[in-house]
């Protein structure tokens, strides 16, 4: 087997994702095509009250960059100070005010949101800024690698505004950087990145608000009327309180707001109260004064809302988490927003880091045992299990799993999942953090079946958005939960599923030792229909990764291997169809003679189009499976039109060209078209062929194809 080639990039090591058959039958599309960039202005909205960093403003508003600096190397700004300092504020003030010298987009991004275990997922960070910018997921380059060509390539010579929040290292950033000189990008952290290097050529170090200033914020907070009957030594004693964040003066004007029949002198006594009798720090006292005004429900969703996977909470899930139905869920919401206690942002609700680690902390102080905790943390891995296989059910239809999908959470409602696909898939893109989250959190619950569930339920979300790094933790936990079960059935599946998004990471040989694993547990299996069937997937899967690493090989011009594992993933689909026919699964034997279809076609054999189309006829025959039949229709296409049988060929391309414009998938037009073009070049037809280039071209164009100019 060739070497594992991989990328670094700073202290984070990538690899190149092995590039899929649906990838290697277009790689003669990318061709080099200028972006068709469609401005879009993503950044969240600023803080309704603002004061100071008059001088911080200046200087980003003047700053124009470092002298000597490329053409290619953006103006960037680092800023750093401790967390609840206003760092995200300072920036997006300067967003909105900045916003008209960037007139192709503005952009921000949160690293925190894409974090696991303290290291940022680069290639999802990538490939949402990419769609941010116009290129559709179906277009996205397969590995880290070809997202950055993408993104320098969709942002070169352009004027755009980048906000990166929470940045931890240089290393985080350099791949994000818009590859224009008249870009500038934000970049907010805790502390100074000393690996930025030069690129961060204009460093600020944000320092608390003065008394003063914190006085200032605190009368916008209160309002006018409220202030002006204040009494200046409570107002100082609440300026004091809050050490100069921003984010304290925020929780405090809340509470004022809220509370318009006490006093500020009272307020204050409270503040001072929590201070000196419970050795309070002067923030954990404001935290603790608007805890103490929640109602009981939002109390208890104050202290649980850490048991939710991921970095936001919606409606549905913080009912999960409560046990209770969404009006009361949503007044609690309403009232933590009101509290200063919560951010609503889109996409749901989030707390700020400070107010998370304080509502932790009320939590272990009102619940030392943890019982209220864990009742949280089962039923919303028990509602999201049970909605992710919805949405999978919508999504893929009825398909292999080894566990049932769960019951209604009592009193909870289910989510809105539409009727349709695409209304799941993007359920499902929206929650992602949150359901990935969900398959560890649930092995470290020891809610293993939970885990198990989740994992196959994400599976068709991963095939249509794989994010290889969620996923191998997600599958990989998963995996450890079904070992813990003893259940074989679940072995053996989350072991498939593991696999794959192994081998697309060029990661063989941990993929083959986790489906050898697979398959030995199979000889476990019975004879009944559904241990024949899972039996069968696991065989399918050794063919897949020997099919993955024959491409790999032939590649990289290892034409001996490449011939041996083509073979190897030709004699596993023949297999695998044996055993789906043995027990009278028709489709699972008309997909595996696809397989074969595939595998045939990467060697280049000549039974390819028989094979192409003995699988299309038996799909073509099945109600439901049209999607599939589409794709064999294609591939028979294809196939006939690299045996040189142009006139046979055209009908199958003609029609799958209808399909991908009837799906408006673009991506797939755009193969189809060049492989129309090919065949009008070799009937004679210049004319027909140059229309299908020229449309090509300009659906890569409009797209963000990967361009092969950029390719090595």
């Amino acid at each position: 087997m060739t070497e594992q080639t991989r990328n670094v990039v700073g202290d984070h090591a990538r690899v190149d994702t092995v590039v899929q058959a649906q990838h290697v039958d277009t790689v003669n599309i990318h061709q080099a095509a200028p972006a068709v960039h469609r401005p879009a202005f993503e950044l969240p909205p600023e803080r309704a009250h603002f004061v100071d960093r008059t001088e911080e403003q200046r200087r980003i508003a003047e700053f124009r960059g470092a002298d000597g600096a490329n053409e290619g190397t953006p103006q960037v700004v680092a800023i750093s100070g401790f967390g609840g300092i206003g760092k995200t504020a300072l920036c997006l003030r300067v967003g909105h005010r900045l916003a008209d010298r960037y007139p192709d987009g503005a952009h921000y991004v949160d690293l925190d949101e894409y974090r696991r275990d303290g290291a940022v997922d680069l290639a999802a960070v990538l490939a949402d800024l990419l769609s941010g910018l116009g290129v559709e997921r179906a277009w996205l380059g397969p590995d880290f690698r070809s997202l950055a060509r993408q993104y320098w390539a969709r942002t070169r010579g352009g004027r755009r505004l980048l906000l990166i929040d929470n940045a931890r290292t240089g290393a985080e950033v350099q791949p994000l950087l818009p590859a224009a000189a008249a870009s500038l990008a934000l970049v907010t952290s805790h502390g100074r990145l000393y690996d930025l290097g030069d690129a961060a050529a204009l460093e600020l170090t944000l320092a608390p608000l003065s008394t003063g200033h914190t006085t200032e914020l605190l009368r916008l907070l209160f309002g006018e009327q409220r202030w002006a009957a204040a009494d200046p030594d409570a107002v100082r004693t609440l300026a004091t309180a809050c050490a100069g964040l921003p984010k304290a003066a925020e929780v405090a004007g809340e509470l004022a707001r809220r509370l318009p029949h006490r006093s500020l002198a009272a307020l204050a006594e409270r503040l001072t109260a929590e201070l000196h009798q419970q050795g309070s720090r002067p923030v954990e006292a404001v935290w603790d004064a608007a805890y103490a005004e929640l109602g009981s429900t939002a109390a208890q969703l104050y202290r649980t809302l850490a048991e939710c996977p991921g970095q936001f909470v919606t409606e549905y899930t913080a009912a999960a988490l409560l046990g209770r139905g969404l009006a009361d869920t949503e007044d609690a919401l309403a009232d933590l927003v009101a509290a200063g206690l919560l951010d609503h942002r889109a996409g749901g609700y989030r707390q700020h880091a400070l107010v998370r680690g304080h509502a932790v902390r009320r939590s272990r102080q009102a619940d030392p045992e943890g019982v209220e905790r864990d009742g949280a943390r089962r039923r919303v891995l028990h509602w999201l299990r049970r909605q992710t296989a919805r949405a999978d059910l919508l999504m893929a239809g009825r398909r292999l799993t080894v566990e049932p999908e769960a019951p209604p959470l009592p009193g909870v409602p289910d989510a809105d999942l539409g009727t349709a696909k695409s209304q799941a898939l993007h359920w499902m893109e929206a929650n992602r953090q949150a359901l990935y989250g969900a398959v560890a959190l649930a092995h470290d619950s020891g809610r293993d079946q939970d885990a198990v569930a989740l994992a196959e339920s994400l599976w068709t979300h991963f095939l249509d958005h794989p994010r290889h790094a969620d996923a191998i933790d997600a599958f990989g936990a998963a995996v450890a939960a079904a070992d813990r079960a003893d259940s074989t059935p679940a072995r053996i599946r989350t072991r498939c599923l593991l696999a794959r998004p192994l081998w697309e990471t060029a990661r063989f040989e941990e993929a083959a030792d986790v489906l050898d694993r697979a398959g030995a547990l199979a000889e476990l299996l019975g004879d009944d229909f559904a241990d024949r069937r899972l039996a069968a997937s696991a065989v399918d899967f050794h063919g897949q990764l020997a099919l993955a690493e024959g491409q790999w090989a032939a590649e990289r011009g290892d034409a001996d291997t490449a011939r041996e594992r083509f073979a190897a993933a030709r004699a596993a689909f023949d297999e695998a169809r044996t055993i789906h026919r043995a027990v009278g699964n028709e489709y699972g034997a008309a997909l595996q003679t696809y397989q074969c279809a595939k595998a045939a076609a990467a060697a280049d054999q000549p039974d390819a189009a028989d094979l192409f189309a003995r699988a299309y006829r038996a799909f073509a025959g099945m109600t439901g499976r049209q999607r599939i039949s589409a794709r064999a229709r294609f591939g028979l296409g294809q196939a006939l039109l690299r045996a040189g049988r142009f006139t046979d060929a055209e009908p199958h391309l003609a029609a799958a060209l209808e399909d991908a414009e009837d799906r408006a998938s673009t991506f797939d037009e755009a193969r189809i078209r060049t492989d129309l073009a090919t065949l009008a070049e070799h009937t004679g037809r210049p004319q027909d062929a140059a229309r299908h280039r020229a449309r090509a071209a300009e659906l890569r164009a409009a797209h963000g194809g990967v361009p092969d100019t950029d390719q090595d």
